[in-house]
């Protein structure tokens, strides 16, 4: 009896060798990227002594970080041409304790719910300012509005999805400045951000 049931292990470990692995990773939880520059700094030197700020600044991005686990991401868990979520469960946040401009959309301070619709060459990234919902909720007449973002294919798939608020070196007179990154599966999307005037 002992010899049939390892024998029988034996077989089985060897037909789970044969299988292609599975990545083994977390399930998925809240990521948050952000850059933080001094307020004051901008109001009374960058902005013509503008007192729209009178602190640490922070623009900052949370959202729900998914896994591929072995799944075509754009084209297949993400369709083409179409709104996704941008993350995981709740919706994706982005707030701006300025004034600032994502590509070429203009985004006051606040918080807002980000959605991307993804295509091969390009997306749209949608800023809209319905709030606090789950993050399959869009509603198109609360968009404050899109912009494109470059597509870049990656060297390496990417297992998890990943933003980043990446900032430019800092320049002196010139307001704080860098790139907004979206890289999951074989691409990334690319757009700038700026400070901007109150």
């Amino acid at each position: 009896m002992g010899v049939l049931l390892l024998g029988a292990i034996l077989a089985n470990s060897h037909h789970l060798e044969a299988q292609a692995p599975i990545p083994i990773v977390a399930a998925s939880g809240r990521v948050t990227t952000s850059v933080a520059f001094d307020g004051r700094l901008i109001g009374n030197s960058w902005l013509n002594r503008s007192t729209a700020h009178s602190g640490p600044a922070l623009v900052r991005v949370d959202y729900g970080q998914p896994h591929a686990r072995g799944r075509e991401i754009y084209g297949g868990l993400v369709p083409w041409g179409e709104v996704w979520r941008l993350g995981a469960n709740m919706a994706t946040h982005l707030t701006a304790d300025l004034n600032i401009r994502l590509g070429d959309l203009d985004v006051p301070r606040g918080t807002y719910t980000l959605y991307l619709v993804p295509h091969p060459d390009r997306a749209e990234l949608i800023v809209n300012t319905m709030l606090g919902q789950w993050g399959t909720e869009y509603d198109q007449d609360r968009d404050l509005g899109r912009t494109t973002m470059t597509a870049r294919r990656l060297p390496e798939p990417e297992e998890s999805l990943r933003m980043d608020l990446a900032p430019g070196l800092p320049e002196e007179g010139k307001l704080p400045a860098g790139e907004l990154v979206i890289r999951w599966g074989e691409l990334e999307y690319v757009t700038d951000w700026i400070v901007t005037r109150p």
